[in-house]
């Protein structure tokens, strides 16, 4: 399509790529993984995830210097632990992995824990015993959540979603969230370098692309944090809660269609 009809590629492309660096900089990053079902408009999916996997990093990294001094350093700490093993197994399993069954999963689960967080809104149900739970099984939520976060993150970059899943509950100050999840995807994104390097999925193609779409991130970025800036928390566990029934949707239809 590059060729065929280069307008509509590089408007997609780009459209996902700002999309990928607002919701990293504003929203913690989960909206991110809509950035490949997007990506996938115009390209195969091994050539979205060799072009938007150095993105996922960059912007990570710019996002890391913007919020990192907010970050919750005792929760990303778990967080990237158990991740990090997650994104062991994905390396294993790379060429053996079947996405649909990880994608049913995955959007389930995001779409009972968005309901479930309208449900309480609905009960007038109070955040402070959630939050309380959430502290006290932090390890299992993260063996779990986070494990899987790896893992997804790896195989299709949807690691924001089992790793929102995972932080939300936390119910941290808006500035905390984002701080904490840059650091996180950070770790994750560095991490995913020298295995997909090991895997020969980056090209010099993919690469070239890259580079074009690099000047969209940083315009994603600003808007993203001006965004996080003028919102309050309650607006944006609103705005991070509809993203995840959105996504879950999504994957659930992906998989549906696939079927």
């Amino acid at each position: 399509m590059m060729t065929t009809d280069p307008v509509l590629f590089w408007a997609v492309a780009c459209l996902s790529v700002f999309l990928l660096s607002i919701s990293k900089s504003g929203f913690g990053g989960a909206m991110a993984s809509i950035s490949v079902p997007i990506m996938l408009f115009v390209m195969p999916p091994s050539d979205a995830l060799a072009v938007l996997l150095p993105l996922f990093l960059l912007t990570s990294i710019g996002v890391f210097f913007i919020w990192y001094k907010h970050c919750n350093w005792r929760i990303v700490s778990v967080m990237c632990l158990f991740a990090a093993a997650g994104q062991v197994v994905g390396w294993l399993l790379f060429d053996y992995f079947t996405e649909n069954m990880l994608q049913l999963l995955i959007g389930f689960v995001a779409v009972s824990s968005a309901g479930n967080y309208a449900l309480n809104l609905w009960r007038g149900q109070n955040d402070v015993s959630k939050r309380e739970a959430a502290e006290r099984s932090l390890w299992r939520r993260a063996s779990v959540w986070c494990g899987l976060s790896g893992v997804s993150s790896f195989v299709s970059l949807s690691g924001g979603i089992p790793a929102q899943i995972f932080l939300l509950p936390h119910r941290l100050p808006k500035e905390a969230f984002v701080g904490s999840f840059s650091v996180y995807f950070t770790v994750i994104d560095l991490l995913k370098i020298p295995l997909f390097a090991e895997l020969n999925v980056i090209t010099l193609e993919s690469l070239r692309i890259t580079m074009f779409l690099l000047p969209v991130a940083p315009i994603g970025i600003l808007l993203g944090w001006w965004l996080n800036k003028r919102i309050n928390d309650r607006i944006f566990y609103h705005i991070s809660y509809s993203a995840l029934m959105i996504l879950g949707v999504k994957l659930l239809v992906d998989v549906a269609l696939a079927a």
